[in-house]
């Protein structure tokens, strides 16, 4: 009877153990889903980081430095538009409302990138007043996008 009874101590502590791994890799894989561990956020935190420091070198004049970052953006952009925006799949988006909506991620991003392309001759021609309205349309693409595309998480 003793026996018995370490017997099923022991096939507790299995299923027990059985238990927590099944639980830990649940949670991995839901960890891999959220959404600021996508390929898209890591393209949006360099975006944020590149034009925080574009920003800086107008500021401080040089052109050349920040043209170089308008670069560097534009190439982000390229690589942010083959993605699909976590939102889509976690508002379950199928179908014709998955299309639309992808239609309009990628029309926000290319038209972002016409906006790009126009501060960076603004740049290189030292058109200030330019850069500002430019500055002006990229945040306000920002808002767009932000507000239409990005998950609350």
């Amino acid at each position: 009877k003793c026996i018995l009874d370490l017997k099923g101590v022991f096939m507790n502590k299995g299923l027990l153990v059985a238990t927590i791994l099944s639980i830990s890799c649940s949670s991995f894989v839901f960890a891999e889903d959220a959404c600021d561990e996508t390929t898209l956020h890591g393209y949006m935190t360099n975006i944020k980081d590149e034009m925080r420091l574009m920003s800086s070198d107008v500021k401080a004049g040089d052109n050349d430095a920040a043209v170089q970052r308008v670069d560097t953006l534009i190439s982000f952009f390229e690589k942010a538009r083959n993605e699909t925006p976590y939102k889509f799949s976690a508002d379950n988006l199928q179908g014709g409302q998955l299309k639309e909506q992808t239609s309009e991620y990628t029309k926000v991003v290319d038209d972002t990138i016409v906006i790009l392309k126009k501060l960076e001759n603004a740049l290189e021609s030292g058109d200030t007043t330019q850069v500002k309205v430019l500055f002006g349309e990229i945040g306000g693409q920002r808002k767009l996008g932000h507000g239409s595309f990005k998950a609350n998480c």
